[in-house]
């Protein structure tokens, strides 16, 4: 693979991704428990801080007692040395300084959320149970064990296979408005872009981080960032890598230049690359190789386990500096602090939701005329949407196309994505155009199909640029079911005007949106005091 500025790159990966996810991977699939056994977690090399903190007091109280949840509760894998080269920046944290002060002794509130978003190594791809063995339903286990007096909520927003332009877009389709603090991981579905200045993936990965720092509770946001492509490998020609399959080097990724964002917007940044590479490369540590982690590109249990001890010590070096530094005046300024304007001129984030599902699409509707909303699924996987069963029905939505805020020339049109469901049975066809304050091309959907499934699809509009854009969907009195149900359950704005955005990578017009976390075919895994729901299995309790 080429070290190109275009998207191909990631499209490769994006595939790749997605067809391990749904098919499973070919570890599971051809090798039974093979590789799941070799990326095992190792209990044999756990540790502890045991009497480290027993005779460091503050107020003649010893530090193992006073912050006893939050040190003595978990086990660490990775070594101590390895863990600090791993938590790559700190800055001065006062975001997640709030948050941790405010979970050590909640005063004014006791419900907290924490959240990742990421791909499919965060959503817990080759790991043994999805929902327990993955580093983010360790770390949240542990979290909600480590602040008893806190109610803590975990969310698992991870959409495989998907890049951070997409996430900019339909991020509340992943997080809570309120949440608290977000981890991040995309190094390995954003590819690899060589350039230091300009780069794409460094400007994208910065508009996704100011439209979360700029969520209501300002949230603290941590990077975890994963070895790349190739990373976890040995170089060709090595009895380890016989195939001479893909080698990619210490440098050749786009972490180091994020850099940047971390000590821009003060945003915490934990490296798995620099917390195992001197173990597997140099040192050749058995327990800590490359294959004793990773099942391919993806890491298995041991490497999630790593991965949670890099969060959870982060969490721990936080809380311990609350004792040393208390949270002061300065600290609450830093953190209340507008963003500053972004470090790349004119990369600006959108002000608003460009993915609108559920009550966010409903706000959207001006008319409905024949259309009634419904859920079509359950109360855990919900499929709501506005249905009609009639000819002539008429569904109107008011939709702001303008994108002058984001640098876009006003004569450049907007691509915009209307979801529906198309299957087998019963359904119609429908004709979508705008009718007043812009102006596109009128398109028709038939939505019924000749595949047994039943399945969300994306119809693409091309519209000028308006605030106060009506788009109507009318059902045709032609059918080719019998039949005339259309449904319509949501809608995608492009986040600038002009071609090549995101939803065409991800299939485009005509085609289905196969993303399970977002069409409601799966559901989110999310941890509480009361325990899990979602992952594989059965809910927990």
């Amino acid at each position: 693979m080429g070290c190109s500025r275009d998207w191909p790159r990631w499209s490769i990966i994006v595939l790749l991704c997605i067809c391990s996810v749904h098919v499973k991977s070919l570890s599971e699939k051809s090798f039974g428990n093979d590789f799941m056994a070799r990326t095992r977690n190792r209990p044999e090399l756990d540790w502890d801080w045991g009497h480290t903190w027993s005779k460091v007091e503050v107020d003649k109280q010893p530090i193992s007692v006073l912050l006893a949840h939050v040190l003595g509760t978990y086990k660490f894998t990775l070594p101590r040395t390895q863990l600090q080269r791993g938590t790559a920046y700190i800055g001065s944290s006062v975001r997640l300084r709030r948050l941790v002060r405010e979970m050590l002794n909640p005063l004014n509130r006791k419900d907290f959320k924490i959240a990742v978003i990421g791909g499919s190594i965060s959503w817990g791809q080759s790991t043994s149970e999805r929902g327990v063995t993955d580093w983010f339903s360790v770390l949240s286990k542990w979290m909600i064990s480590a602040f008893p007096r806190a109610n803590v909520t975990a969310r698992n927003g991870c959409t495989p296979g998907v890049p951070t332009p997409y996430m900019i877009l339909c991020l509340e389709l992943s997080v809570d408005p309120d949440v608290d603090l977000v981890f991040m991981e995309y190094t390995l579905n954003d590819g690899i872009d060589p350039m230091l200045f300009n780069n794409r993936i460094v400007m994208d990965m910065e508009r996704l981080v100011r439209r979360v720092m700029d969520l209501p509770n300002r949230p603290a946001v941590v990077f975890m960032h994963v070895p790349t492509f190739g990373m976890a490998n040995y170089p060709k020609g090595h009895e380890k890598n016989p195939e001479n399959e893909t080698y990619t080097r210490f440098y050749e990724t786009t972490e180091d230049a994020q850099t940047a964002i971390s000590q821009y917007y003060d945003v915490q940044y934990l490296s798995l690359r620099t917390a195992m590479y001197r173990l597997a490369v140099q040192k050749n540590l058995e327990g800590f190789r490359w294959e004793d982690a990773f099942v391919d590109h993806h890491p298995g249990d041991h490497g999630h386990k790593i991965m949670a001890d890099l969060a959870v010590h982060l969490i721990q070096r936080v809380t311990l500096g609350l004792l040393m530094e208390p949270y002061s005046v300065s600290d609450m300024e830093a953190a209340n602090e507008p963003l500053p304007p972004p470090m790349y001129e004119g990369n600006t984030a959108p002000s608003s939701p460009m993915c609108l599902v559920g009550d966010a699409f409903r706000q959207l509707v001006v008319l409905s005329e024949g259309f009634d909303y419904i859920n079509e699924g359950t109360a855990i996987k919900p499929k709501p949407g506005y249905v009609a069963t009639q000819p002539g029905s008429r569904l109107q939505l008011r939709v702001n196309t303008d994108r002058s805020a984001v640098g876009s020339p006003p004569d450049a049109n907007v691509h915009v994505y209307l979801h529906h469901l198309r299957s087998y049975e019963h359904m119609g066809i429908a004709a979508i155009s705008c009718i007043s304050g812009c102006s596109c091309p009128a398109v028709e959907v038939d939505a019924h199909i000749t595949e047994k499934v039943s399945q969300v699809y994306m119809a693409r509009m091309v519209i000028t640029q308006s605030k106060d854009c009506i788009v109507e969907v009318k059902v045709s009195s032609s059918t080719s079911s019998g039949e005339h149900k259309f449904k319509v359950s949501g809608l995608v704005l492009a986040e600038r005007a002009g071609v090549g955005d995101v939803m065409e990578k991800l299939g485009g017009d005509n085609q289905p949106f196969g993303l399970r976390q977002h069409n409601g075919d799966a559901t989110q895994v999310v941890w509480t005091k009361e325990g899990r729901t979602g992952g594989h299995g059965q809910p927990e309790r």
